[in-house]
């Protein structure tokens, strides 16, 4: 009898383990058609950690696009990036107005635009070293803009790691 009840164990065991297989391998329920995944699904996170010039990732409207933010001991720039983050886009905008606190202070910095071809840029600048330095010393806040007649804002946090991290406005590293 106790071998009776060994057969049907081992029977359960491979009626459960052996059920059918989609195209990628992954286990599933006949009856509700469910995919077992381990892991985060490829499309989870849809676009780079660091924009195309090495720069911090601001979203904007759930990453309809991106700012990459881009500062050294200097100079702090703003480039306008599509929703991947990967391509720039040009916005029509004479500058983009940067609200930021630091130490319980709040300050209001302009970043004209650079580089304006038709009226439009995708990156905008500014040589200011109080900006630079609370960007570096963790300063917060935010940035509105409009993009094609829509009104975006992005949130400023500055809490990376700085090991292996440019904050070079150029790209360049420092070694």
């Amino acid at each position: 009898m106790k071998f009776a009840w060994n057969l049907v164990a081992v029977a359960c065991v491979f009626l459960v383990g052996c059920g059918p297989k989609s195209p990628s391998g992954a286990a599933t329920n006949s009856s509700t058609d469910t995919v077992v995944m381990e892991g985060m699904p490829p499309e989870a996170h849809g676009h780079p950690e660091h924009g195309p010039h090495g720069g911090e990732l601001i979203e904007l409207g759930k990453e309809a696009f991106h700012l990459e933010m881009l500062h050294d001991d200097q100079t702090v720039t703003l480039n306008v990036l599509n929703g991947a983050a990967t391509e720039t886009v040009a916005i029509e905008a004479a500058e983009l107005t940067v609200s930021l606190k630091h130490d319980d202070i709040v300050k209001t910095f302009s970043l004209p635009a650079a580089q304006t071809t038709e009226g439009k840029s995708s990156s905008f600048s500014v040589a200011n070293p109080e900006m630079a330095a609370w960007m570096e010393q963790g300063a917060e806040g935010a940035v509105t803009l409009e993009i094609s007649g829509k009104s975006y804002t992005g949130k400023i946090s500055h809490d990376h790691d700085h090991e292996g991290h440019d904050h070079d406005a150029e790209g360049h590293d420092h070694d």
